[in-house]
């Protein structure tokens, strides 16, 4: 049968998930370290509860989660230059691609129609977007979800993977749906405030970009991809700065006696070094009442159909989501509400239940690391969905998350359509 090969990028050696995981964690947590009570008040009125146990136990669960992901790279593999894909492997993600992109719009148009039914018009819009105070948090009110159909919208980074594989291999380019899917995640992101959107959308590109070299001849500068995390913190200030203006700078300009670049850099922070002091308010004061999982498995909570039946009152005997921002407001800062991702095994699963848990994680993510540096195409299907958790593991757990199931279970299930299709005694 016809192949196509698509050759791998050497050099991004920051892909890989240990190293990724450890470059999203340390920072927050050397900042939640070292920051003390006083700076935390001032900066971001709440009191530090996160203290030197709970570094301990967030170093320890990092650790096994490095080891759980270096294990499958120890496994002797002839290594891989290039994907080979076939005709009916091109056909299966082109079809996917379709599919997801195609879902992904109805659910946005579901949603902007329910919007405009709640009484959203283009006059709330036009202040959103001439930053007048006050104006997005309105239009935020109006823009609520409908469950299992707002839902398909999370399928635009699937489609995405789908089709960014299909150009790559020669497919049509797909400009014009990029363009769209691009444009509404932007309206997304300003209108509902939700800057995790974007970075849904542009984690999985940059995971293949890293991986995949243009198969034009073009010269491959091997250095600048090893040298990119240096200018990570640069490209977080700025699109967190952007953003940031637009959401919150309009009430705080005239609250703040400092300077813009500076409030920039306190709320980054704040983001995460708060969500790993709200994972220890977690911990303390809502894991000891949790006898079944909650936070790692918060898609099944709110599963369509299946939440109306298994309720958290009734299985757990309270609701930690309406018992959260009482505690945020006697405890914490509602404005960061972030329930923090590396310790929530410890709140479902206990300190041994929690490592054994991130040890299996990091184990899962990377066998799909290695598969796709040995050129299966299951890899380059799944490990770039996956990548988004990685980035984000600080505020929340992502992979658990309602919001993050769509995307993850099409990407399994394309995983394993596609590696059941590959051609007998090559590679995915």
């Amino acid at each position: 049968m016809s192949t196509v090969r698509l050759p791998l990028r050497e050099g991004a050696w920051w892909l890989h998930p240990a190293w990724t995981a450890m470059l999203a964690t340390v920072p927050g947590l050397l900042a939640v370290w070292l920051i003390g009570d006083d700076s935390f008040r001032e900066w971001w009125r709440t009191p530090k509860i996160f203290d030197d146990g709970k570094a301990l136990i967030v170093m320890a669960f990092i650790g096994v989660f490095v080891m759980g992901c270096m294990l499958p790279s120890l496994a002797r593999t002839v290594r891989a230059t290039d994907v080979s894909v076939t005709v009916r492997q091109r056909r299966i993600l082109l079809l996917a691609g379709r599919a997801a992109a195609a879902l992904t719009l109805v659910g946005y148009a579901a949603w902007m129609a329910s919007a405009v039914s709640s009484g959203l018009s283009f006059a709330d819009l036009a202040e959103v977007f001439s930053l007048s105070p006050g104006s997005a948090d309105a239009v935020k009110s109006d823009l609520a979800t409908i469950g299992g159909v707002t839902t398909l919208t999370q399928l635009g980074p699937l489609a995405v993977v789908c089709l960014f594989l299909d150009r790559r291999l020669g497919g049509g380019r797909h400009t014009a749906m990029f363009a769209v899917l691009i444009g509404l995640t932007l309206a997304r992101v300003v209108l509902n405030s939700e800057r995790l959107a974007l970075m849904e959308l542009a984690l999985p590109i940059l995971a293949m970009v890293s991986t995949l070299r243009p198969g034009d001849g073009r010269r491959h500068y091997r250095w600048l991809w090893a040298a990119l995390p240096l200018l990570a913190p640069f490209a977080l200030v700025t699109l967190f700065g952007t953003f940031e203006y637009v959401r919150s700078w309009s009430h705080y300009s005239s609250v703040v006696q400092i300077d813009y670049s500076e409030f920039v850099l306190r709320r980054l922070t704040g983001y995460y070094a708060t969500a790993y002091n709200n994972s220890a308010i977690v911990v303390d004061h809502v894991g000891p009442g949790l006898a079944w999982p909650y936070y790692t498995v918060g898609f099944l909570w709110n599963f369509p159909g299946l939440s109306a039946v298994l309720t958290p009152e009734s299985v757990l005997g309270f609701d930690p989501a309406q018992v959260w921002p009482g505690l945020l407001r006697r405890l914490g800062n509602p404005e960061y509400n972030n329930t923090g991702g590396v310790l929530a095994p410890l709140a479902d699963y206990g300190l041994v239940g929690g490592l054994v848990f991130w040890a299996a994680v990091g184990l899962a993510v990377g066998v799909c690391y290695r598969w796709m540096r040995s050129g299966e195409m299951r890899g380059l299907v799944l490990y770039p969905v996956l990548y988004v958790g990685l980035v984000d593991l600080v505020r929340y757990f992502y992979w658990g998350e309602g919001r993050a199931f769509p995307t993850l279970a099409g990407a399994v299930l394309l995983a394993l359509l596609v590696h059941r299709r590959r051609a007998p005694g090559g590679t995915a």
